[in-house]
């Protein structure tokens, strides 16, 4: 509301809603707005156009607003230059309007009202997604508009599409939820449609194409990241070449495990168990204990796979057929899996080897460990992972695979390699798109 009530009255008659709502000032506040609306005889003062001043009454009168409600058609703000306060109180009003009706369109025209009651009406559209418009017209002064000449649409779709990106992107990709992530910039892009200009068009494009492969490779679909990798073209960058460059490792350490042949130069062959490590990292920092669990399970399973077949030249394919495998495992009692790998390996190499890491390392501590991971939803059991498993886990697998790869005198090349976080925003050609 404001000193003029032409605006107000010009605004509701151009769009015809189905109820109005009058955000104004009310007491304590001097000349408060609300008398224009509810107020006693003829509140109202119309200028007309030889200058003369009109008195008429209440705005609900003039309207001719059947059954009007104060307690649901009036927001009372007694602070009206209080940003903070006049925000909270029309967004919470705004709240209210949604539960009250299922179907709920909000249109808000700011020309009336204090600097912060508008400021803060704008920004209460913008984040309920609602509809801007202001009211055209002569003035005579810088106080109010004398004669309304129309309602002008204010275009918000960009501020509230670039406010939910930029919102929302940081916290999907801290937490490495590529696929939310996609989800929001699809739908930054679906919003701005033709508006958006083509630079930013073309960066939301480029990080679309980006956050594909990443959701393809944090789900192990490691050729098809890769191919998405090289068609969206990530040299330049010097981020993502190192990113390709050590994808390009794991999938040729994997192609190694896969048809048991030796690695290519500058491949150690253990890249893939180095990268269940990082996923499992990633999982567990997101609070998915039991998911990361399973995955560090399965990553000291594979070392020593991958030590079997690169080191005693046994093909993990055929393991548990070897005659010789055959021949210990009736001799000691083995069942098959990680437990009767890493118990065959301790037996084989004694105090050599990844057998004697695995025993100087305690595979007793593991052993706890991993029992418990047995123990879990996602094994055999109904316990739930703790964080404090997790982070054992993580810290002694990591530490063992690291150990071995510098007792074999394995040259590892440039370190693994996690996915990127909210670094992927800085990159010179995402930045813009968020600007």
């Amino acid at each position: 509301m404001g000193g003029s009530p032409e605006p107000i009255l010009h605004a509701v008659r151009s769009h015809g809603p189905d109820e109005v709502i009058f955000v104004c000032s009310s007491p304590p506040c001097p000349a408060a707005s609300e008398v224009q609306v509810i107020g006693e005889g003829n509140p109202c003062s119309h200028r007309r156009e030889d200058g003369s001043i009109e008195t008429r009454p209440n705005l609900v009168h003039q309207l001719e607003i059947k059954d009007f409600r104060p307690d649901l058609q009036l927001l009372r703000l007694a602070d009206p230059d209080n940003l903070d306060d006049c925000h909270r109180r029309i967004r919470g009003f705004c709240h209210g309007l949604r539960q009250r009706f299922s179907s709920c369109h909000l249109i808000a025209d700011y020309s009336g009202g204090t600097k912060t009651m508008s400021a803060a009406l704008a920004m209460a559209m913008i984040e309920q997604a609602g509809q801007l418009t202001v009211v055209r017209g002569v003035r005579s002064n810088l106080q109010r508009i004398d004669q309304s000449r129309g309602v002008l649409p204010i275009p918000v779709s960009a501020l509230q599409a670039g406010r939910l990106l930029r919102e929302r992107l940081p916290a999907f990709l801290e937490d490495h939820r590529y696929d939310r992530a996609l989800e929001a910039v699809q739908e930054f892009t679906a919003r701005q449609g033709a508006e958006l200009e083509p630079a930013r068009a073309e960066a939301a494009h480029r990080l679309q194409r980006l956050l594909q492969a990443l959701v393809r490779w944090d789900r192990y679909q490691w050729q098809e990241a890769l191919g998405l990798a090289r068609q969206v073209g990530l040299d330049g960058e010097a981020e993502l070449v190192g990113l390709r460059a050590w994808w390009e490792r794991v999938v040729a350490a994997h192609q190694c495990l896969a048809k048991a042949t030796p690695p290519p130069p500058g491949t150690s062959g253990y890249e893939l168990v180095q990268d269940l490590l990082l996923s499992a990292g990633r999982r567990g920092r997101r609070g998915w204990f039991d998911d990361a669990v399973a995955r560090l399970y399965r990553a000291l399973e594979l070392l020593l796979q991958t030590y079997i077949q690169l080191e005693l030249r046994i093909d993990h394919r055929h393991f548990w057929r070897d005659p010789d495998v055959k021949e210990a495992r009736s001799r000691l009692g083995l069942s098959k899996g990680l437990d009767g790998l890493s118990r065959w390996l301790q037996d084989e190499e004694g105090d050599a080897g990844l057998g004697g890491a695995l025993k100087r390392r305690q595979w007793r501590r593991f052993r706890k460990l991993l029992d418990k991971r047995n123990r879990s939803l996602l094994a055999h059991g109904l316990q739930p992972v703790d964080e404090g498993t997790w982070r054992s886990l993580q810290e002694g697998i990591t530490d063992l695979v690291g150990a071995t790869l510098t007792d074999l005198h394995i040259q590892q090349g440039p370190s693994p390699r996690q996915l990127p976080g909210t670094s992927l925003l800085q990159l010179p050609s995402i930045q813009i798109l968020m600007a």
